[in-house]
């Protein structure tokens, strides 16, 4: 787990909504490997191993090999161009994160990847039955059909104005959302540039 990005974190449990501390055993330059966070407000701890933040739950897909082409097209819907990016991948999308990771300067935070997708040079994982996020402190997400109806509204409240959220056509898109795009498999959503992400009612699957 990337130092910087337990800023981004919050308890998943329901409650007011503050940081996480972070108590380090063993750093790898700026990356957690082990370590514990914990929530000042409930006083919950969450297990960092082997780089992973063990939010209890959650359940890790088998890997399935992407093509250089579907990492490639990723990066390019959600635009990832800056090194200040951050964009959260959740279940199968993060398969395409080690080929990402070798194109865009942006930092990945992924939740509930595949097994065998493992945390480091740029990439951060989280494991957890709903992990959350502080507001409008991610740059950009991508959501499968795997995330529930509330990690969806938390994913969504994570993004800022002007970032972009991809989703299979099998998941409605957040109403609130300007499509920029759709073909036979995915579309492309921004959020309204200027507004401050707030929490939203949970996305629709289609049917």
């Amino acid at each position: 787990m990337f130092l910087s990005l337990v800023d981004s974190l919050r308890c998943p449990k329901v409650h007011a909504e503050t940081w996480l501390v972070a108590s380090i055993e063993r750093l790898d330059d700026r990356d957690i490997v082990e370590g514990v966070l914990g929530c000042p407000e409930c006083l919950a701890e969450y297990r960092i191993h082997d780089g992973v933040v063990e939010f209890g739950g959650g359940v890790r897909p088998p890997f399935t090999a992407p093509t250089e082409h579907d990492a490639l097209r990723l990066a390019a819907a959600l635009d990832l161009t800056d090194a200040r990016m951050t964009a959260v991948l959740h279940g199968t999308w993060g398969a395409c994160a080690p080929i990402i990771a070798g194109i865009s300067p942006a930092h990945l935070l992924l939740v509930n990847p595949p097994a065998g997708i493992v945390s480091g040079d740029g990439v951060s994982i989280v494991a957890g039955e709903i992990v959350r996020f502080a507001s409008a402190s991610m740059s950009a997400a991508a959501l499968d059909t795997t995330a529930t109806a509330e990690q969806i509204a938390a994913t969504r409240a994570a993004v800022r104005g002007g970032g972009r959220i991809v989703g299979p056509v099998g998941l409605e898109m957040p109403g609130d959302l300007a499509e920029l795009a759709r073909d036979e498999d995915i579309w492309i959503g921004q959020v309204p540039a200027g507004t401050i992400s707030q929490p939203v009612m949970p996305a629709r699957r289609s049917k």
